[in-house]
């Protein structure tokens, strides 16, 4: 079924316009590509999935952020994000990561998680029962996932790392209130946070975050050097 994927990312003149269409020319599956230099804002039609349009921008090297996807026919179904923090007991604890969300079509959902501050290597990530972070992980409850596996391993570089994917696993609605976990590797801690729903395609316009006046791209990329927003 073809899709509309609304992405903002990071431009600052025509030469980025033209260096998001060549790149985007080369994905197979996109039928349509709509780029606005001034709304920072990408948006495709097609039938390639938001991971593979997600990765060939961060390829070029810009900061990229998925804000949603619908039907071409036009509608959202569903968005949320989980913003990650670490230590026992969250609340005073410094933001380490983002994971957002979308529903692509009542049976597919689309996963982008980014991390910062934790060892290198291959961390498991997981969605639990409750969104109960006072005492991280207990109070999280078992992994809630059908089938009570890892959803992914996440990989680690340098500190940083990230990860998109679809899955048929789970639905965005069958998991807000819960609270998605990421082991922290050798230091044996862990990360955690709750999802909540967030604005879905065209529910969404702003470019500046009105809680801190950062940009979309910027605020990714605080979020991922671990300062809280």
């Amino acid at each position: 079924m073809p899709i509309k994927i609304q992405l903002a990312v990071d431009m600052t003149c025509q030469s980025c316009v033209d260096g998001i269409n060549s790149v985007l020319g080369t994905v197979p599956g996109i039928d349509k590509i709509d780029v606005s230099l001034d709304d920072k804002q990408v948006m495709v039609e097609g039938t390639a999935s938001p991971s593979s349009v997600l990765k060939a921008i961060k390829d070029t090297g810009r900061s990229a952020v998925v804000r949603g996807t619908g039907s071409s026919s036009g509608g959202n179904i569903g968005a949320a994000v989980c913003i990650f923090e670490e230590g026992s007991a969250m609340g005073s604890s410094a933001t380490r990561g983002l994971a957002r969300f979308v529903q692509i079509d009542e049976t597919t959902c689309f996963v982008d998680i980014s991390v910062n501050g934790i060892s290198d290597g291959a961390h498991g990530v997981a969605i639990h029962e409750c969104g109960d972070l006072s005492q991280v992980p207990e109070s999280c409850g078992g992994r809630w996932n059908p089938d009570a596996v890892e959803l992914d391993r996440l990989v680690v570089k340098d500190g940083w790392g990230d990860l998109a994917f679809e899955t048929d696993r789970f639905k965005v609605w069958e998991i807000i209130g819960r609270s998605v976990l990421i082991d922290a590797g050798d230091e044996g801690g862990v990360l955690a946070g709750v999802v909540a729903r967030s604005a879905g395609l065209f529910e969404n316009d702003k470019q500046i975050c009105a809680c801190s006046g950062n940009t979309l791209w910027t605020e990714q990329r605080l979020i991922n050097q671990g300062q809280r927003l």
